[in-house]
């Protein structure tokens, strides 16, 4: 992941520049498709719509969907000790944490509203949050430690003798803003907050065979349902129409995870341009009206309006003591010559054959026998194969080229 960091940090600066902070922030999860089983990120996400692909934790906007925070989850930190293993500090409520800090460093006055999935909520964290001048509005799991048992519903589905929208609420006596609720829809649904209204309200609901049908329901109910689609909106723009990601297949899984990072991008650039207009009153563009003036006007730079990077270095060259010069100029040859001075420990692939377009030797060891001569990789492939163009027919498919 060390190649896309420049690019993740950019867009993290840009995002949190871009818009001014409002006070409700939807938190969930959003999904980089990704089918290649070289990415070390990827993961079976069922409820997802592209159920392989690389797990973003996201903050966005719950009015206008757009993301202020993405973090890529990398998996769980490995400890030398086995029993700091059992619990993972980078995802569950840590997560929501950790995000929420680093999208609040300049934080507007007055508390604000973060509503969250059933999978990250629980007592701790609304505790946390409520520290943090955070009002938290979700779903819970009625197995979490401490939620009020007098709420907890048993039953499975709804009795005939229970109306469809009863409520029930109790209060805490420690924190008086935190309310735990159970609502009765065609299953119980429960809920924690802080800082809720718990004034009755209706809801619209589509009940099968029956039709359109209003239904009764708290506040904490319809807020939930009007500020919890955030993150779900953004990954709908960004994966159901106009995705670059899932347009091209690449052999290089990072390349397809950049193309993602780029999506993300364009998605929030189009909700700009709607909140823009919202604001001044106009009619804004169509999302492929608005997608085909952003290419013609990216066809029209020039070189000089490109800011020029640095490319980052790659993580293994701090502790890449074995590596030397052959002494071969690189700006007369165009590549990268490196050898090792323990040549019985070299890998298989070194940690730079994939720098720019670099020919490098991957081994100095001679291991096969061609031509009745015994030669490295790099003779065979370079010499008598030139480069794959003139591989012989008769070996068929037994040389394999690198995907």
């Amino acid at each position: 992941m060390w190649k896309l960091r420049p690019v993740v940090d950019t867009l993290q600066s840009r995002f949190r520049s871009g818009w001014l902070l409002g006070s409700k922030f939807s938190f969930g999860v959003g999904v980089l498709p990704a089918t290649s089983k070289r990415n070390t990120t990827r993961m079976f996400m069922p409820d997802k719509p592209h159920r392989y692909g690389t797990k973003l934790f996201m903050v966005c906007d719950s009015v206008s969907a757009c993301c202020h925070r993405f973090e890529v989850y990398v998996g769980k930190r490995q400890t030398e000790d086995a029993d700091q293993q059992e619990f993972d500090n980078k995802t569950g409520a840590a997560a929501v944490i950790r995000n929420m800090k680093a999208v609040l460093v300049k934080r507007p006055q007055g508390f604000l509203l973060v509503v969250i999935d059933r999978y990250y909520s629980s007592i701790p964290l609304d505790i946390q949050l409520l520290s943090m001048s955070v009002y938290v509005l979700g779903k819970i799991m009625i197995n979490r430690l401490g939620f009020d048992k007098q709420v907890v519903e048993s039953r499975k589905t709804r009795p005939r003798r229970i109306e469809r929208g009863s409520f029930a609420f109790s209060r805490s006596t420690a924190i008086p803003t935190m309310v735990a609720c159970h609502w009765w829809d065609r299953k119980p649904v429960h809920y924690l907050a802080t800082g809720p209204i718990m004034a009755e309200d209706s809801i619209h609901r589509n009940i099968k065979m029956v039709g359109p049908f209003t239904a009764k329901c708290p506040m904490l109910v319809t807020d939930y349902q009007r500020w919890m689609g955030g993150v779900d909106v953004h990954d709908q723009l960004r994966l159901q129409s106009y995705s670059i990601q899932t347009a091209f297949r690449f052999q290089k899984y990072y390349k397809s995870l950049f193309m993602g990072s780029v999506d993300l991008a364009l998605v929030n650039a189009y909700l700009t341009h709607k909140e823009t207009c919202r604001l001044q009153r106009l009619v804004p563009k169509d999302r492929g009206e608005w997608y085909l003036l952003l290419h013609k006007q990216l066809l029209q730079l020039k070189p000089d309006d490109v800011v020029e990077a640095t490319a980052p270095t790659p993580p293994a060259l701090a502790s890449a003591g074995g590596l030397m010069d052959t002494g071969i100029s690189s700006s007369t040859t165009g590549s990268l010559f490196l050898a090792s001075k323990n040549a019985g420990n070299v890998p298989a692939k070194s940690v730079l054959s994939s720098v720019a377009n670099a020919k490098c030797f991957l081994c100095p060891k001679s291991r096969h026998i061609y031509g009745g001569v015994r030669k490295t990789c790099y003779q065979i492939w370079h010499g008598d194969f030139d480069s794959g163009a003139s591989i012989p027919a008769s070996l068929g498919k037994r040389v394999v080229l690198r995907r």
